[in-house]
């Protein structure tokens, strides 16, 4: 053996020694080398499994190993057997051998009617898009006869694990047997198989009542690619044909209520210009405009293109870029102005208890926070429904019609709802018992001094708030009752729909009939039992307008359109000689109590009936139609003499004016004091009321004599007496001729004197 030779076989020995280390030869391969002509393949057990890795390196450069590019197969023993049918799930297979090994199936034609089963996961089209290559790697794998072995290729873990979310609705079903289970023993991880090369059709469809949808917003849980449709599932067709027609006449016949509360206040606004009773009218605009909202959904196409996307689904999560406005505005109408509803209401129980604590003083106190009133009234809703819009927890709901809040997150629905709701009935409640009370006080306390046209004032004012404090707790309570009865249940309901689907699903893989249940659904008498209280609430509001005052409000409106005569029909004037006789038919009023309240005709009430005054004279006449005859103002000033001159009023041991008052003898000094406490003059100017008041500040001028020893003193004392009686008349009457000179049209005149 020549140089050359002994040159030749080194360099061979030494790229075979080469070779063996850059294949990873080492104790876990199961042979050292197979080889051909330019490939070498290895096995190499994975350690804890049955199963190996076919490792196969190519000769070439070996600075750009192939094996850190492409992933290596992993493989089982197993019997192979030729394929019976070349395709699978409708593609065609890149090999000719397989094995059913892998499964519990013991021939290729049972493989095949199964597979033919698992056609029905086109209903679940994110899954069925997904699991085609793992059905084919596992029931009809590629198998092999590696280094004189028979060897099936194994699917890959991640193969598996890419079926598990869009396919989670039926993992626990018999569509993933126990063989199908992702684990590392069954389907080893980073390994290549042929299947994932393979282009399957991967259209698939939704089992009803599910629709198709590419928003994961609106995925139906466990059936990615499928959302629930906009016509809600768990209530039927004719059940949303009920609702529909509740809150068409609910809503309808709320809104009628209400326009004619407003119109009442619109057509009379001068009267009905003052608070409590003005909060009423804000009351009723609310719940107008919030009927509105739920009436859009009637008019052609509307319902659809305010609950429904436009993919089909249920709308979820509005405001949102790709749908229109119509369910926000829907959300605002509804939502805003029933909320401003109920903070108008809390303001209408505080002006109660207010009003009600201090009868006769309260208007200027009210009409100063009006603005007050109003800021928190309109600002309160905004500052929620701008919230609401804000977290995007607008939904839409077929079987009501309209969009709200938290028909998807309950909870946000707890916290935009249900505790503004609580808040109202605890601080309306707070302040309409408070009102009662005062009420209650006031007549016990008067029944005395008010006349029985007061009192009975008082008491249906007691038995109207008493009413509306009960019904509301009532509808709100019974609100709360159903909210927390869906809160409860709608888990429920949820899975028995699921389970529902499941069934169905495993029903066309089982090729047999079978019956699904509906299960657990919400019962429809509670839907309808909530939406009552809402409309029940905006009639109860304009309830309080069906009053006499109201009726005549709009007879006179009435009348004025028709042309007829309104002072003909409405009023019975009073004459003079009437007025005196009541004056002096109550001269011993005035020995008793040492006070006389003379009233010169009636004033015109406000729609809700609140013109409560406990100064109203105990002959005041109970018909509320009752007013003087047209009163000049020297006759009204006058009037006192008139009384004084017919020897009206006399006290029984001394003779004294209307201006004078009892001796005390046990006092030491006695005083006079004349008292023009109001003075309110209303007026009818072209068939329009209108209404002066003038206030003036009590005037008073005291004439104090006290007893000394010196007759000449007392005389003195007695003579600036008699003088100051008739200044002070003359001052009464000044004022009253400068309230009267404020309008030209008397009428109608109101007068009250209250003389101590």
């Amino acid at each position: 053996m020549n140089i050359a030779q002994w040159l030749y076989l080194l360099v061979s020995i030494s790229l075979c020694w080469a070779s063996q280390y850059d294949n990873g030869g080492d104790k876990n391969a199961l042979t050292t080398s197979g080889t051909s002509e330019n490939t070498t393949v290895r096995l190499e057990a994975i350690e804890g499994t049955p199963n190996y890795k076919l490792i196969k390196s190519e000769k070439g450069t070996q600075w750009f190993p192939e094996r850190e590019i492409k992933l290596n197969s992993c493989v089982r023993r197993a019997q192979c057997e030729p394929l019976n049918k070349t395709t699978c799930l409708g593609v065609k297979l890149p090999y000719n051998r397989t094995s059913v090994r892998l499964t519990f199936y013991d021939s290729q034609y049972q493989i095949q009617n199964q597979l033919e089963l698992y056609r029905e996961l086109i209903n679940v089209p994110k899954c069925w898009a997904v699991i085609q290559p793992l059905l084919c790697a596992t029931f009809m794998p590629n198998c092999e006869r590696i280094l004189d072995q028979d060897m099936v290729h194994l699917p890959s873990y991640e193969m598996c694990k890419i079926t598990m979310e869009p396919c989670s609705i039926l993992y626990n079903t018999s569509y993933f047997p126990s063989f199908l289970k992702c684990n590392a023993t069954l389907f080893p991880p980073k390994c290549e198989n042929a299947a994932r090369e393979m282009k399957f059709n991967t259209t698939g469809k939704c089992l009803p009542p599910l629709i198709h949808t590419d928003k994961k917003l609106h995925f139906y849980e466990g059936v990615s690619g499928c959302g629930l449709p906009c016509r809600d599932p768990l209530y039927t067709e004719d059940e949303h044909q009920q609702i529909h027609r509740l809150v068409a006449w609910g809503a309808g016949a709320c809104l009628a209520l209400n326009l004619l509360t407003v119109g009442t206040f619109l057509i009379d606004w001068r009267s009905a210009n003052k608070y409590p009773a003005l909060v009423i009218f804000y009351i009723n605009v609310c719940f107008a405009v919030a009927s509105m909202g739920w009436l859009v959904q009637f008019g052609v196409g509307s319902r659809d293109d305010i609950v429904c996307s436009k993919d089909g689904t249920r709308r979820q999560g509005e405001p949102s870029a790709e749908e229109n406005l119509s369910c926000v505005v829907v959300f605002v109408l509804v939502y805003y102005f029933m909320i401003a509803a109920c903070v108008w209401f809390v303001i209408f129980t505080y002006a109660w208890h207010m009003s009600f604590r201090a009868l006769g003083k309260i208007q200027d106190r009210i009409d100063k926070k009006a603005a007050y009133f109003h800021l928190v009234a309109w600002s309160l809703p905004l500052i929620l429904t701008i919230t609401t819009m804000a977290f995007g927890e607008v939904d839409g709901n077929s079987v009501t019609g309209v969009c709200f809040v938290g028909y998807v997150n309950h909870p946000m629905r707890a916290a935009m709802l249900l505790a503004p709701l609580s808040i109202v009935l605890l601080l309306g409640g707070y302040f309409l018992l408070r009102g009662v009370f005062s009420l209650v006080a006031v007549r016990v306390s008067s029944k005395d001094v008010i006349s029985p046209r007061a009192a009975n004032k008082i008491r249906q004012t007691i038995t109207r708030c008493s009413l509306t404090a009960a019904l509301v707790a009532v509808f709100i309570c019974v609100t709360f009752a159903c909210h927390v009865y869906e809160f409860r249940n709608a888990e429920s309901w949820k899975e028995a729909f699921k389970k529902d689907i499941i069934c169905r699903l495993e029903a066309l893989k089982e090729g047999a009939a079978r019956e699904c249940g509906a299960g657990a659904r919400p019962s429809v008498s509670v839907l309808q039992l909530r939406l009552l209280c809402c409309f029940a609430a905006g009639a109860l509001m304009a309830s309080w307008t069906w009053t006499p005052a109201a009726a005549a409000a709009w007879r006179r409106y009435m009348a004025k359109k028709c042309g007829c005569s309104v002072e003909a029909d409405m009023t019975r004037r009073a004459r003079k000689h009437e007025l005196i006789a009541r004056a002096y038919k109550r001269r011993n009023e005035f020995i008793t109590r040492g006070r006389l309240s003379i009233s010169l005709g009636g004033s015109r009430q406000d729609p809700v009936g609140f013109c409560l005054d406990n100064t109203s004279p105990i002959d005041y006449p109970d018909d509320a139609k009752h007013e003087s005859g047209e009163l000049s103002s020297s006759w009204a000033a006058n009037l006192p003499r008139f009384v004084r001159r017919r020897d009206a009023l006399v006290l029984p041991a001394h003779h004294h004016s209307l201006s004078s008052t009892p001796d005390r003898r046990n006092s030491q000094d006695s005083q006079i004091s004349i008292s023009l406490r109001h003075v309110s003059v209303e007026s009818r100017r072209n068939s329009l009321d209108s209404q002066l008041s003038v206030k003036i500040a009590e005037m008073k001028t005291k004439v104090g004599r006290r007893r000394t020893k010196h007759s000449k003193v007392k005389r003195k004392r007695a003579s600036v007496r008699k003088e100051s009686t008739p200044s002070i008349e003359s001052q009464i009457s000044r004022y009253w001729l400068q309230a009267v000179a404020a309008n030209n049209d008397p009428s109608r005149e109101e007068v009250k004197f209250s003389f101590d």
